[in-house]
């Protein structure tokens, strides 16, 4: 069953007015629709994962959740005047892509054990053709120490809203799904981390890819 009322709730007074206005855009815009918003703990830290198909997503993802997010997003949008004040304010902190980030990953770390919720996205980059790739180690090594939930999330329809290299706003349906935890518990702890956040990865995209198959 769809529905749009997520119960939504954050103690910061301006996190709850942004939500409520970019909650209007996607509901005006694309008659946002979610789905499993129940998955998402409604306390301590939980690791959102989701698909990367636009420069929209942490916005569209941020309004179907029921809870305040945090999230990665790269360097470059923090040297832009006036957009670095505004995506910082509501929980946006750099990452460097192109290289293992080291700040972002203890960054990520530290809030998800303060009681947080993150987002990231494990592929790295936006798709180019709306596919699914391969995770990156980096997310599943914060997945592995964080020792917290870790939620799949598929949405669609930013990919149409604002497609890669565009700069104009489209109206287009946009749903988004949350599953159940992630069980990481089969995948056997090894010496070789790689070996391991492979097996991750591949268990992380396939929970991805079973919500968007739905």
């Amino acid at each position: 069953m769809w529905y749009t009322n997520n119960q939504f709730w954050s103690p910061r007074r301006i996190y709850r007015w942004g939500h409520r206005l970019t909650n209007l855009f996607c509901k005006v815009m694309g008659h946002l629709e979610a789905r499993g918003v129940s998955h998402i703990p409604r306390e301590g830290g939980v690791l959102l994962v989701s698909n990367h198909i636009s420069l929209l997503d942490p916005i569209i993802v941020g309004s179907a959740a029921n809870r305040e997010i945090h999230f990665m997003a790269r360097s470059g949008l923090f040297h832009v005047p006036g957009l670095n004040k505004l995506i910082t304010t509501f929980n946006a902190f750099p990452v460097n892509r192109g290289k293992p980030d080291l700040g972002a990953l203890r960054k990520t770390l530290s809030l998800l054990k303060n009681g947080n919720a993150v987002l990231i996205f494990p592929e790295g980059t936006r798709s180019v053709d709306g596919n699914l790739d391969k995770a990156h180690d980096g997310a599943c090594f914060i997945a592995h120490r964080a020792g917290v939930p870790t939620i799949p999330v598929f949405h669609s329809g930013a990919e149409k809203m604002l497609p890669r290299g565009s700069n104009r706003l489209r109206r287009a349906k946009l749903r988004v799904r949350f599953g159940e935890p992630i069980d990481f518990s089969k995948i056997v702890e090894s010496e070789v981390k790689r070996e391991m956040y492979q097996q991750m990865g591949i268990r992380m995209m396939d929970s991805i890819a079973k919500l968007r198959d739905e």
